[in-house]
Parts: structure tokens; sequence; C-alpha cells
């Protein structure tokens, strides 16, 4: 039988484990054209979270766009993102080959082009009309048209910014400011989605912010550790294999119910696991997933000082609420210059976290990792 686990995006028809109630909460505050800021650390499956609201969204009639502004570069970078996806979600809805054409009156700053794939098809892809708008302008009058098309429309409106705080890497630039005034005045609701959660919410809570209070803040927790086993146990079980709650039970303890990881730990067990899952198999599956992971781990500690990386090493293996004491620096060979330079940084990459009164590194698995090697 097929591995019943994923390493991929969980599309919205696959098995997802629990957040009934974070679903339902997040679609009626959609439905009810409020704004929320979804935060977590990563790989806490936001974006399948998100994927799901909106395909529930859909069915109910609603307009759906999403844009990803991960690595965004510029502001035309940010607007031509913006409109891309706005093509894509209504291509899906109308075709804009066939009978979309009422959506070009509303949208004439860019203009849609279809390229051939490179297997079979086309992708959509957009170009601007006009050389002469660019930048702040170019995504003002992007935003106006979005305005324009959803008080025109009947159906409500859902939009998705994922990874919101890479805005903030478009240094002295005044996007924020011009989001905010046209995202006030639209009648739908905006999820504002990322995972460099000290950035994130600064946005919406300094009040010199042009987002100060504009949205809910809406914290993404781990999953519950009864649902996540049941829901191992019935994977398991799905894919042919018998998975005890106990087992199921170690396996959600070993990733500290880390949603990625669950999928992920799992899938491995999976694959060196009997008829019957056993402790044997978690360990083994445990060292495949820190080999599989090791690479992305490696360019992370590549990106970061000497200072920071000892910090991080730290509080690997030695968590600990008051890392600026003489015992916590003699023991790990810290200063105090170091430790506050490092632990700023590495709180604003969200890598550490003071969780409990205790900093600890974000990613339990990561923090294994840098244990062992």
């Amino acid at each position: 039988m097929p591995n019943p686990f994923t390493l991929r995006f969980i599309p919205p028809r696959s098995p997802f484990c629990n957040r009934t109630q974070e679903l339902r909460e997040l679609s009626s505050h959609a439905s009810n054209r409020t704004n929320v800021v979804l935060f977590s650390p990563r790989r806490y499956g936001k974006t399948s979270l998100v994927k799901q609201v909106q395909a529930g969204l859909e069915k109910d009639g609603f307009f759906t766009f999403y844009t990803d502004f991960f690595m965004v570069t510029s502001v035309n970078d940010i607007a031509g993102r913006i409109a891309k996806n706005v093509y894509s979600a209504l291509h899906r809805h109308e075709s804009l080959l066939k009978k979309g054409t009422r959506y070009l009156k509303t949208f004439k700053t860019f203009r849609p082009v279809f390229k051939p794939a490179p297997h079979n098809g086309f992708a959509l892809t957009v170009e601007p009309v006009s050389t002469e708008l660019s930048g702040i302008d170019l995504l003002d009058k992007v935003l106006e048209e979005l305005g324009v098309f959803i008080h025109s429309e009947s159906a409500g409106a859902h939009i998705v910014f994922d990874e919101f705080q890479e805005i903030t890497e478009l240094k002295k630039s005044p996007v924020e400011g011009v989001l905010r005034k046209h995202i006030q005045e639209h009648q739908a609701s905006y999820f504002f989605v990322g995972s460099r959660r000290r950035i994130l919410l600064d946005i919406f809570n300094q009040r010199n912010r042009p987002f100060y209070q504009s949205a809910i803040m809406y914290p993404l927790s781990p999953l519950p550790n009864d649902e996540l086993t049941s829901f191992l146990v019935g994977q398991f079980k799905k894919g042919g294999k018998k998975c005890s709650k106990s087992t199921a039970e170690a396996i959600s303890n070993k990733i500290l119910q880390y949603p990625y990881y669950a999928q992920a730990l799992a899938y491995n067990v999976y694959e060196v696991s009997g008829k019957v899952v056993n402790e044997d198999a978690i360990e083994i599956g445990f060292e495949k997933l820190l080999a599989s992971e090791r690479y992305g781990y490696e360019a992370t500690v590549q990106g970061l000082t000497g200072s920071q990386i000892t910090l991080l090493r730290a509080l690997a293996t030695d968590p600990d609420s008051k890392i600026l004491s003489t015992e916590y620096m003699a023991r790990h060979k810290l200063s105090v210059g170091g430790i506050q330079y490092a632990q700023r940084k590495l709180e604003e990459l969200d890598l550490i976290e003071k969780h409990n009164n205790v900093w600890r590194v974000v990613d339990p698995v990561f923090a294994c990792w840098l244990a062992e090697y």
C-alpha cells in the first residue's frame, strides 16, 4: 500500500489532522469580512489551513485570492504578484480565454499572458500595460482595481497575503501605508499570514505603523496530542499497518506535536516498519528525518555569526529562563554583549523563542540536530 503520510503541501481534500476549531473560527472571520493575522512558527501548516478555509469559502460562492510574499524583491514585484494571483483565481472561476472579458475591463494595469508550460498546457503570467506606472503608483493602481472588483461583485471576497512580514525587507518604502489605505476600504476579509512572528506582530502592534490594531491576532498552536495520536493510528491503519495508541503517542511526543514533523516522522516510520509499528521504528525513522533535514539546517546555520550559533547550540541542549546569568554564560562560554546581539537576531529570524518563561529553540527537530552535530 502507498505511504498514507505526505511530505508535501496538504491539498484541501486530503486527510487533515484536527484543526476543526481553527477552521470553524477562521471561516467565520472570513465570512464576516474580518481581517486576521495568522501566525506560528514555520511548518505549522498555516498555508494548508488557509487553503482549507478558502476551499470552503469557494463552495459558498466566494472569490478567493492567495498571494505569497516570500522573498519579494520590490514594490513592483508585490504589485505583479497580486495581479498574477488575482488573474489566476479569476481564470479558475471563469476562463479569461473564453467568457472572462468582463474581468479585463476592471483590471487594466496588468494584462494576463499565457505562455507554453514545460509539460504541455499553458502558464499564466502578467505584464504591465504601461511602463509609465511603477513602484508605489503601480501598487496603488492594482489595489484600486481590486477594490472596484470586490465592490462590483455580489459574492464575498477573501484575500490571503502569505509571509506578509516580507514587505518589511523593502527598506524605507511606504508600501505598508498604501496597502492599509486600500485594505481598510475593501469590503473583504484579509488574512495576513507569517512565520517570522516578531516582525509580523510589530507591523500590527506598533502604534506608529499603518496597520496598528487593524486585525484580529490569531496564533496557531501545536496539534493537540490526543487528536494527533488518533490521526496517526488511523493513517497507519489506512496504510495497512498496526500502530498502538501508545506508539502513536510516542511519535507525537518525539516532535512535540509539531505539524510538519508529525507527517515527516510518521512517513519515515511507515517506510521502515513491518506490519506492526514499534519503538525501534520510531528511532530509525527519526534518524532518517534528521538526515533528510540536515541540508536545510546547514543552510540556516551558515547564515549566522559565531555568537548566534553558540547561543543557538546552548539553547538546543540547555533551555533556560536566565540566559544572562553568570552561571549560564560560563557554562556555554557566552558574554552579555554576545547574547544580547545574538538573541535579538535569532528571535527576529524566529529561530528561538521564550516559551513558559524559558528560552528555547523554536524547532524541536532542529534543536536535536544542533545537539547531535
